[in-house]
């Protein structure tokens, strides 16, 4: 743990603090000078300030108990104000319960509404701020993580990749070294002062890896690893006993039972009103990709869905019998390949992929049932043909017209990657996964990120 980063965690109290009180006062002068529901009573501003003190105790406690002020665990910027949303509410609960309980004399309570309101919007823009110096100390080399990799492979390659392009993250990569190196482990660490060694080749054996850990114990170093597909394919497993004798139970996606009920009412409205909203967007689209090029205007092709294969829906980006040279390239580039300079696509199809507008219609199957907003992307028959057992896990709920995939590199990852980050989203399926993937979605289509 470094210094800068113990002393932004422990700013972020004061700065909370600060918030809250602000927003304290905020709601107390918005609800003396704009009377939309008539005032009561209102506690003068000493009295109202001296419960306000009384009651910061409450929010520390509350912010501690959701991992506000965890040194261990970095949220992401959606999974930080969820947990501020659920840590204000639970403090003007127990408040509003106090003030019932004691039956105190206190101001009208519309400023607690307003109270919960403005210390979101506070709170959130306050630690904003903070994660902004931050980020700023990262990028002129203060209170950066050091950082070793082990391993050259496609995993390896994106972390790098990340590393070099968002200095925020608060890494430094000093030295790539492969397992051949791990015998001279001491005199790279002479050479290159690390805080962090990334094991990227969870092939890697074991025997090694334990060495690794056992260097980084002994010099106070990180570790860390990708994991293995068996990690991933085993992140839910219980523990339980039958007769007396351990045994473990893999858990099934929560896409089951009232999972998947829940997701497809989601779909469903979701569908119909993007489709609505869209529809001026994809009469035009028809339109260019009509008149500048020959051929029709949906790619229809057929793809493996849950329970049956479908016919998928796009706006045609390629030229007429591209379809067919599909197979050659799939011997020439591997499966599920993705070339950023595709000589099939035509002019408005390359401004139509960079824009992710050519998958639009999708909707329409998401309409129809056969895919989901989210979820794995639908591969073909060709591809599925050459899914090895795990790979085929992919299957095992609806595909989707984004996901995991497309927020975390879309067409630059290897599909490797693209069989872990499915696993993961299969086994760790929720409505607040759903969301933070929605959202970044947005950010990664209006970048261009990936998209060819």
């Amino acid at each position: 743990m470094k210094r800068s980063e113990l002393f932004f965690t422990f700013l972020l109290v004061p700065i909370d603090l600060l918030m809250i009180i602000s927003a304290f006062v905020i709601a107390y002068y918005f609800r003396t000078f704009f009377e939309f529901v008539p005032i009561v009573y209102v506690e003068p501003l000493r009295d109202y300030l001296k419960f306000v003190f009384m009651t910061l105790p409450i929010w520390v406690v509350v912010f501690i108990c959701a991992g506000l002020y965890s040194l261990k665990d970095h949220y992401g910027k959606l999974e930080e104000f969820g947990k501020i949303l659920v840590a204000t509410s639970a403090a003007i609960a127990i408040m509003m319960v106090w003030l019932f309980l004691s039956r105190t004399s206190f101001f009208s309570r519309l400023i607690i509404v307003y109270v919960w309101i403005v210390a979101v919007i506070l709170i959130t823009c306050g630690r904003m701020f903070i994660h902004f110096i931050q980020k700023l100390f990262y990028r002129w080399g203060i209170g950066v993580h050091r950082v070793m990799i082990l391993g050259k492979n496609s995993t390896s390659h994106f972390i790098i990749s990340e590393i070099e392009k968002n200095q925020g993250l608060g890494y430094k990569l000093v030295k790539t070294i492969d397992e051949e190196a791990i015998p001279n482990l001491e005199k790279i660490f002479r050479r290159h002062r690390v805080d962090e060694i990334i094991i990227a080749n969870p092939h890697i054996n074991q025997s090694k890896i334990s060495q690794v850990l056992d260097f980084c114990r002994q010099h106070q170093i990180g570790f860390k690893m990708t994991p293995d597909l068996f990690l991933v394919r085993s992140s839910k497993v219980d523990i339980k006993t039958l007769a007396g004798m351990p045994i473990l139970e893999f858990k099934r996606t929560p896409l089951d039972g009232w999972g998947r009920i829940i997701k497809r009412i989601i779909d469903l409205f979701g569908s119909i009103v993007l489709i609505i909203l869209t529809s001026p967007i994809m009469l035009m689209a028809a339109f260019l990709v009509k008149v500048t090029s020959q051929g029709p205007i949906l790619f229809r092709q057929e793809r493996v869905g849950l329970e049956r294969n479908f016919i998928f829906y796009k706006f045609r980006t390629m030229r007429a019998g591209a379809e067919k040279e599909h197979k050659r390239y799939i011997k020439k580039y591997g499966n599920m390949f993705k070339l950023p300079n595709d000589p099939r696509l035509t002019s408005v199809g390359k401004f139509l992929r960079k824009t992710s507008l050519d998958e639009l219609p999708q909707f329409f199957n998401v309409l129809k049932g056969e895919m989901s907003l989210i979820g794995p992307r639908p591969p073909m028959p060709e591809e599925v043909a050459k899914y090895n057992n795990f790979q085929r896990r992919r299957l095992g709920v609806k595909p989707g017209i984004t996901g995991l995939w497309q927020v975390s590199g879309r067409s630059d990852l290897s599909f490797e990657d693209w069989v872990r980050l499915d696993a993961f989203y299969i086994e760790n399926w929720s409505l607040w996964l759903d969301f933070q993937i929605l959202l970044k979605t947005i950010g990664v289509v209006l970048k261009g990120r990936g998209a060819y």
